[in-house]
């Protein structure tokens, strides 16, 4: 079972959509992307998150890969505590978080 604390290391892969953490350009070039279609999730992702995760160490990536696999594998993990911690540059809401970090997982790899 994952602890509590786990999830938080999953930070750092949805931290590059937030408001907060995001440049401008990036807002308005992500804004109007849908985060409910993986197909938009995929363009998000190799615009901001797989530049990031690519200067990442090589253990990290695989650590942040299993870490991610681990939860999804959990049914009942909603990632409520994750995205909790966020405000995401898209103007739809996520409406399937475990879709949406399925999605990111599958850039990942």
């Amino acid at each position: 079972m994952n602890s509590g604390k786990e999830i938080f290391d999953l930070l750092s892969l949805i931290k590059v959509f937030d408001v907060n953490y995001a440049s401008d350009e990036d807002c308005v070039a992500l804004r109007d992307l849908d985060p409910n279609r993986s197909d938009d999730v995929s363009k998000a992702a190799n615009l901001l998150l797989i530049p990031e995760f690519r200067s990442y160490l090589p253990s990290a990536q695989t650590r942040l890969k299993e870490l991610l696999h681990s939860f999804l594998n959990n049914p009942t993990e909603g990632f409520e505590k994750l995205f909790d911690r966020v405000e995401l540059v898209f103007q739809t809401q996520v409406t399937d978080r475990r879709a949406f970090m399925r999605s990111l997982l599958k850039e990942l790899e």
